[in-house]
């Protein structure tokens, strides 16, 4: 045997290949707080204006995630996991490349900080590669995340011993142990699952490490992030030739499409007489049309005999199945409960935008990563503090409700963030007035920055409890969840990002006609936070409200499954060898197993 076809024969199983994808994890753990400090870069290296920095980090944040609905799509459709991430990983490095060469002092004969005013500095920006660069970072982070995972963690979920499986014999390395096969692959998974967060972690720790080195040098961590995106990526492709065949499959999202323009063109036909002429997918299929949503079932009805006989392409567009017809039905029940969760995103940008700023204008000189731990560790206290506490007490009394629970003690969460927040920020503005420092644009109020801790915490518990909900919520009830669980997630919070840019003009306007006075000034010194904290904190006190009426309408009883549970992992196929031979080793107590490869995308 070959070194190629043993490598071949060891990469069969689909977990072993997670190994090529650990140098784009480690480059993504060193994105986190590269990304998530943009608004640094901004205001005070590129002096621009509050207003405009939080408006191009909220776009920047927004349409990375939005995009991912159609990365999903084009993945579904033509290009597949391994191509999607190559690309990604392309667009990302030459995005971060462009961002490296955009600091000032390319432009301004070696200054770090751009001297002139702050309209003109953002004239300037206009003429350097920091936009085109943002524009391939969008497109390389939306389509990183959904190849990435899928190819990584998705691979080492743990699957379920079938319980046919008998403990045998089974060479491992020079030794022949006696295992069962299913407990010993359940053991290659973890393991392999535990180095990917380890790789993540290292690239976090390194993030921070960097973060604090070069805090005053930009074009370094950009740089370094592109290069080790590179490295990753030129790894990943020494895989490349032991991954099985490309799958496609079709997408609820395009499969709803057709549905609905399907109904529409069917929308004069009288069902009346028709409603047992139902085109199914196979002979199988027993599911039966229900009544909600009724005008919908016409898209199923056959028009005539001839229908039968039509091409694939043909049916796409004027006949559609029974599952197909109540798969859309469950995309649009979840589009009223589907709008609360808007709000989230808004409140989620705050942490990467204005309590950024609130940081580094506060005595004590704590780097920003410091409080963005804090929140990832709250985020990670409160998620596992609900699941010991509560979710198990609500399961046994009503399993539905507990993805619902979640959601809305994360939007409480929500509500005291902005409180707190607004708190803090009156707290800065009247240590500045005492001082005599409320118009000096680069004063650094006499209190310390700690006070930042508790917005931090509870937005980091508004990110595990409502953040997770409503990915657990799309999990139980939006069709083929197990892939579109998380992006329908992704896409509605950067829907609420980007919304976020309106609301903020909303209240720049309503002040100036108010007041006579912006609440968003030229920096933060010279804008009331407060007040902006404060709106937030009515609108997510009226969105709560708005959440417990439409989830105390929403009917629980379409509940799929979990994520997990709606298409179960292909487990390593064992096969015992009926020959002579065998039967005389099995008299002896061994067993010859064939291990059977799984495609992977």
């Amino acid at each position: 045997m070959t070194t190629c076809d043993a490598l071949q024969r060891w990469f069969r199983l689909p977990e072993r290949l997670v190994i090529f994808t650990f140098g784009l994890l480690l480059s993504k753990g060193m994105m986190t707080y590269v990304l998530a400090n943009l608004m640094t870069f901004l205001t005070d290296f590129w002096n621009l204006n509050l207003k405009e920095a939080a408006a191009i980090v909220n776009l920047q944040e927004g349409l990375r995630n939005m995009l991912q609905i159609l990365v999903a799509l084009c993945i579904d459709a033509c290009l597949g996991y391994r191509w999607m991430l190559i690309l990604s990983s392309v667009l990302y490095s030459t995005g971060l490349g462009l961002l490296a060469f955009s600091v000032p002092q390319y432009f301004f004969k070696n200054e770090k900080v751009c001297p002139l005013e702050k309209v003109q500095c953002f004239k300037k920006l206009k003429h350097t590669p920091f936009w085109e660069g943002l524009a391939l970072l969008i497109a390389g982070g939306a389509a990183q995340v959904i190849p990435l995972y899928s190819l990584s963690f998705e691979q080492t979920k743990v699957v379920r011993v079938p319980e046919h499986c008998e403990a045998t014999k089974l060479k491992v390395a020079c030794c022949l142990c006696k295992v069962r096969i299913g407990g010993w692959r359940q053991l290659q998974q973890r393991i392999i699952r535990w180095f990917c967060i380890g790789f993540m972690m290292l690239g976090t720790i390194t993030s921070v490490y960097g973060f604090i080195s070069f805090k005053r040098k930009w074009h370094q961590r950009f740089l370094i992030s592109a290069i080790a995106i590179v490295i990753g990526l030129l790894w990943f492709l020494c895989g490349f030739p032991f991954y099985g065949p490309r799958r496609l499959q079709p997408s609820p999202l395009s499969t709803m499409l057709s549905a609905l323009i399907a109904a529409a063109r069917k929308r004069h036909l009288n069902c009346g007489g028709n409603l047992e002429q139902l085109h199914r997918g196979n002979a199988e299929e027993t599911l039966l049309l229900t009544d909600h949503l009724k005008w919908l079932n016409k898209a199923a009805v056959k028009e005539s005999l001839a229908d039968d006989n039509l091409t694939m392409e043909e049916k796409r567009w004027r006949l559609c199945t029974v599952n197909e017809v109540e798969q859309t039905k469950l995309l649009l029940n979840i589009i009223p409960m589907s709008a609360t969760f808007i709000l989230y995103g808004m409140v989620k940008s705050l942490g990467n935008s204005f309590f950024v700023e609130q940081a580094n204008s506060m005595r004590g000189g704590i780097p920003i990563v410091v409080f963005q731990m804090i929140k990832g560790f709250s985020k990670g206290l409160v998620k596992s503090g609900y699941k010991m506490v509560f979710e198990k007490r609500i399961r046994r009394i009503k399993r539905q409700y507990s993805d619902g629970v979640k959601i809305g003690i994360g939007m409480l969460a929500s509500i005291i963030c902005c409180a707190a927040a607004s708190s803090v920020e009156s707290q800065r503005l009247k240590a500045l007035s005492k001082e005599g420092l409320s118009n000096d644009p680069n004063a650094t109020a006499p209190i310390t920055a700690f006070w930042l801790v508790l917005p931090f915490f509870f937005l980091g518990a508004m990110e595990g409890l409502a953040g997770d909900g409503i990915q657990d919520f799309f999990g139980h009830y939006a069709p083929d969840s197990r892939r579109y669980g998380p992006v329908f997630t992704s896409s509605l919070t950067g829907f609420g990002t980007v919304l976020n840019i309106g609301f903020l003009s909303f209240l720049d306007y309503y002040s100036k006609s108010r007041y006579s006075v912006s609440w968003l000034g030229d920096n933060i010194n010279q804008s009331r936070l407060d007040y902006i904290y404060r709106a937030y904190t009515m609108v997510a006190l009226f969105n709560c409200f708005l959440y417990a009426y439409v989830s105390y309408q929403y009917s629980y009883d379409n509940i799929i499954g979990r994520p997990e549970e709606e298409e179960e992992i292909p487990f390593l196929e064992v096969k015992e060898e009926e020959t002579a031979a065998g039967d005389q080793q099995n008299s002896q107590g061994q067993v010859n197993v064939e291990l059977h490869p799984i495609p992977v995308r």
